[in-house]
């Protein structure tokens, strides 16, 4: 699959006064996903190679509108987390992935939260633009804010 043409990038930046590290275990574990990202429910859906929630590992998300499936595709703690999704039951887009570059500060760490993607609708572009790259700010933001709560580390 060439993923250089024709993809739609969004991409979305956050600062946290934690560290690497605390930002890495958050994202690592999705039963943490519910207290920082606009989802209610998570599960392991499938174990990956190494077991839980190792590469290659399924997680499924609901967020009372729509459920997905997401794999995992890379980890590299404590600063590379990525996955591609799966499944979708409303995102109308195919060949997404996401990819978060965690990079230490002097004072914390940047969070960049960045997804390729095609629209499965021509025409639809523009609007999953937008609503991915909303979702990318809140959910850079939202781990950035969670991870520098005391109560997080």
């Amino acid at each position: 699959m060439n993923m250089a043409q024709g993809l739609i990038k969004v991409s979305a930046t956050a600062q946290s006064t934690a560290s690497a590290e605390a930002v890495f275990a958050l994202l690592a574990a999705g039963e943490t996903w519910p207290n920082w990202a606009p989802i209610k429910t998570y599960a392991l859906h499938t174990p990956g190679v190494d077991g839980g929630e190792s590469v290659g590992a399924v997680r499924q998300w609901n967020s009372g509108l729509m459920m997905n499936l997401e794999q995992i595709v890379e980890l590299q703690a404590p600063t590379k987390f990525a996955y591609t999704l799966k499944q979708s039951k409303l995102v109308a887009v195919k060949n997404y992935r996401a990819d978060v570059d965690v990079v230490p500060t002097a004072t914390g760490c940047s969070v960049t939260w960045s997804s390729v993607f095609d629209p499965k609708l021509a025409g639809t572009g523009w609007f999953w633009k937008f609503a991915l790259g909303k979702l990318s700010s809140q959910l850079a933001a939202g781990v950035a804010a969670y991870a520098a709560k005391p109560a997080a580390n």
